[in-house]
């Protein structure tokens, strides 16, 4: 028992010192976070800091509240249905907001208010499967008739859930951040099954009945659901926090010290990979991105922006500017733009073409001007739970 609470402080630890580089301190909200995107039909919607947004070409669609309210933030990236923005806030509150104009049309509170949702929540069927650092995990049948939202149920795991949770025929693939993958049956919440893995700090994706991870373990992993077994493909030579990538039957990875991998997905040979990419101390954080099937996008947690072809040769790189921090992942528009987020406190995102040319760049306003970044020293030192 002791040597297991060892492990788990080690844990923390370890985590506190790979994120300290990807938080800072919002001057309004005192949270440390970065922001949370996702890309719906070329529109982007995204929380960061005190609001959550709809932006179009450089445009705001919407924005939600209408004026910053220091007892609300964000930091998870929102769901998106037809109908729907979801999105859970720092306060461990579950929001649902009208995908046309971004107004409230319902809400939950998920628990104490003391524990945060970091990871996105999903929908499927009419339902929210939402976690929150607490490890908890609630089911919401979505409700706007103005009536409380109650938990259809509610499961607490034995650690943080910091990652989206996948779901796969009536199963919910849960991870935390105690090193399980933990199975739960999507419509009691009941604990079918736990399998121990590494410290997953980024989403894993599902792909043709597979799920695949990284961890700060170095390993880059294949999770068959047909049969719950784990394979690691191949392992790097550092900690990997970003996703990987699937392009045809590759998978690449990006790891912690600024080196790109690319292997064969069968055998987990590696095809190859580069010398370190990034800038001392710097790696990659927000997960690679496939431009086209022949392109692979990464930025670094510097904001340098850089492509490669699929033998891993460069293409174009160019920077996004001195005492730039990048760590969410970028969104591909149909047009092939990448839409980056580095970490701000004017909310702005911009977007690069096919070949690294500025597209557009969305500033949120405020009608107060942007604080300046904040130094390394007056930067605030995050807690494991605000870390991502």
């Amino acid at each position: 028992m002791k040597q297991n609470k060892i492990i788990a402080l080690v844990l923390v630890f370890l985590c506190i010192a790979v994120v300290s580089a990807c938080t800072r301190s919002d001057a309004l909200t005192g949270s440390s976070s970065w922001a949370g995107m996702v890309n719906e039909d070329d529109v982007i919607y995204i929380s960061n800091g005190s609001f959550v947004e709809a932006v179009q070409n450089g445009q705001k669609l919407w924005s939600y509240p209408e004026s910053a309210n220091n007892r609300l933030s964000y930091y998870a990236a929102p769901a998106v249905n037809d109908s729907y923005v979801i999105v859970g806030t720092y306060a461990n509150q579950l929001q649902i907001l009208n995908k046309s104009d971004g107004t409230l049309a319902a809400s939950a509170e998920a628990g104490n208010n003391k524990h945060k949702i970091i990871a996105a929540p999903v929908i499927e069927d009419g339902k929210v499967y939402l976690t929150s650092n607490g490890g908890t995990v609630s089911s919401y049948t979505i409700n706007v008739s103005g009536e409380t939202m109650a938990p259809n149920w509610q499961t607490t795991l034995t650690s943080e859930i910091w990652v989206k949770p996948v779901s796969y025929d009536g199963t919910l693939y849960v991870i935390s951040m105690d090193k399980k993958m933990n199975l739960l049956d999507a419509a009691t919440g009941e604990l079918k099954q736990t399998i121990e893995i590494g410290a997953v700090m980024s989403d894993p994706f599902f792909a043709d009945g597979k799920l695949y991870f990284t961890t700060l373990s170095k390993e880059v992993n294949e999770m068959d659901l047909s049969s719950n077994t784990v394979r690691t493909v191949f392992s790097a030579d550092a900690e990997i926090w970003a996703s990987p990538l699937l392009m045809g039957d590759k998978l690449i990875a990006a790891d912690m010290n600024g080196v790109v991998y690319c292997a064969d997905l069968a055998s987990g040979a590696i095809q190859w990979k580069t010398d370190k990419l990034t800038a001392e101390k710097k790696g990659f954080v927000a997960s690679p991105v496939a431009l086209n099937e022949e392109t692979i996008l990464l930025v670094d947690e510097s904001g340098s922006i850089m492509t490669y072809d699929m033998d891993g040769k460069s293409i174009s790189q160019r920077s996004l500017g001195e005492a730039v921090t990048v760590c969410t992942t970028p969104a591909i528009l149909s047009n092939g733009s990448a839409v980056v987020a580095p970490v701000s406190t004017d909310g702005q995102i911009k977007a690069y073409t096919t070949d690294l040319k500025e597209d557009w760049i969305y500033t949120r306003e405020t009608g107060s001007t942007p604080t300046a970044e904040p130094t390394a020293e007056a930067s605030a030192e995050p807690t494991a739970a605000e870390a991502k």
